[in-house]
């Protein structure tokens, strides 16, 4: 586990990023004197109580209360410090029963939540520097980095890792863990280069056993074979994160230009993939471990949009080198194979009317070695349909996320209503329903199915 002292690499580095931009934006001299501080201070922020009855049961599932603060501060010049923060009570404890054991393998020192009991936790969610040096922008921080722009599932939305607590049912925004990052965007003619070094190394967070989303399906959790059964124990350690300065960062770049009507961009990231790799080892005399490792993977992508009318066309795509399956032997000698894998999606948005939106979206996953013995298929497809309404000149939001996987034939619906009572207080109404088999992806959490209700007040 990495402690939280002065000298360790990571706080040495943000602190090296902040003194660094604060040099390039020249400085506190150049604050108007005349200007005090709570003048160049913006604060707000929400509470919101949000919670959810499983349909199997009745019982509760959750109650989080949860209060989200932002601060703004204008410093020097273009210099702006923005940080938010997330402070949640649930005394229900089912997503995440006691507290995680693991968070230590999945999160670096700052960026792990800190704990008060088993019913509350305290993230600095987000916390960085902004400044505009002539005409890039340079962002200094724990941060969120969105490439990609699909709907329910993601392709190249993966700088920053996810938070599995409610597996993908919040928004991306509340899934994405922020990471310490150094993001610039650079003018360069027609495109805008985007430079980005990531030394926070943190990962996928993943619930423990017990948790109401903790996976079970073959399709992500090994399972021991015949072989194996009776012949000694099953360990499983909990994976090592990588944590050597420059060498384990995660580096991209990505550009983006409007030309001829389409959006486009062209995207690379030398990353770990976020998902511990589950390497299977044998001891000697009988029995298992299990050693989760991170791997590196290089990403070469690239989306597009275009709107015709009130039609609008939209993709990415992309390469990843180096990626890891479980094998469909059970006692195969590390449990995994390796092989590139190109996923894609095409989506398709038609605007009705004024208040009235239907999308639709195509997922291709497709690993390019031709060796069978995968437990997933080798090509994997999922569709998507989001029906969006508006009542009541635009007070009264219904939604309708659909996400079905042709392979395992499982899949989940997302029904949403929110209501703007007024500017600063929304009602909301979900039903979260699973489908399917439990060794799939989504069927496997076909018991959590569940009703959720809250409000949202703004300040």
């Amino acid at each position: 586990m990495q402690g939280h002292d002065a000298h360790s690499p990571l706080v040495r580095r943000v602190t090296f990023g902040f003194a660094l931009l604060f040099v390039m934006a020249g400085g506190m001299e150049n604050v108007r004197a005349q200007e005090g501080w709570l003048d160049r201070v913006e604060l707000r922020g929400l509470i919101e109580s949000s919670t959810a009855i499983e349909t199997a049961d009745g019982g509760l599932q959750k109650w989080d209360l949860t209060f989200k603060p932002e601060v703004q501060v204008r410093l020097a010049g273009d210099l702006r410090l923005t940080a938010l923060g997330r402070i949640r009570f649930d005394p229900v404890d089912n997503l995440e029963p006691g507290q995680p054991d693991r968070q230590s393998a999945f999160r670096s020192a700052l960026t792990r939540r800190r704990f008060i009991g088993d019913a509350a936790d305290l993230e600095l969610r987000e916390f960085y520097l902004d400044a505009n040096i002539g005409e890039s922008f340079v962002r200094l921080g724990k941060q969120q980095i969105v490439w990609g722009q699909a709907d329910g599932l993601r392709v190249l939305d993966i700088v920053n890792p996810f938070d599995f607590r409610e597996f993908i049912l919040p928004e991306f925004e509340d899934r994405r863990i922020p990471l310490w990052t150094a993001n610039a965007e650079i003018p360069v003619g027609e495109w805008t280069v985007q430079l980005i070094w990531i030394p926070d190394h943190s990962y996928d967070d993943v619930p423990d056993p017990g948790a109401t989303f903790a996976f079970s399906s073959p399709l992500v959790v090994p399972r021991p074979g015949p072989a194996t059964i009776g012949a000694g124990p099953v360990v499983v350690d909990a994976p090592h994160r990588p944590g050597r300065f420059i060498r384990d960062d995660d580096y991209g770049t990505r550009l983006t230009a409007f030309i001829g009507g389409w959006d486009l961009s062209l995207d690379y990231l030398y990353h770990y993939q976020d998902q511990a790799v589950p390497f299977q080892r044998r001891i000697p005399g009988g029995g298992i471990v299990i050693k989760p490792e991170y791997r590196r993977t290089h990403l070469i992508g690239g989306t597009f949009s275009n709107a015709f009318g009130d039609v609008t066309l939209r993709g990415e795509a992309g390469y990843a080198t180096d990626r890891y399956f479980l094998a469909r032997d059970p006692d195969d000698d590390d449990g995994v194979i390796k092989s590139g894998e190109i996923g894609s999606v095409l989506g398709l948005d038609y605007q009705v009317d004024a208040d009235l939106r239907i999308s639709g979206q195509s997922f291709q996953s497709l690993l390019t070695d031709r060796w069978p013995g995968t437990v997933r298929d080798r090509l994997e497809s999922r569709a998507t349909l989001l029906i969006e309404k508006e009542f009541l000149n635009d007070r009264l939001t219904a939604s309708l996320l659909a996400i079905h996987s042709l392979n395992g034939g499982d899949g989940l619906v997302q029904a949403d209503l929110e209501y703007e009572y007024r500017s600063d207080v929304t009602f909301k109404l979900g039903l979260d329903i699973f489908y399917g088999d439990r060794d799939g992806l989504f069927g496997e959490f076909d018991g959590a199915d569940r009703v959720t209700f809250g409000v949202e007040v703004g300040f």
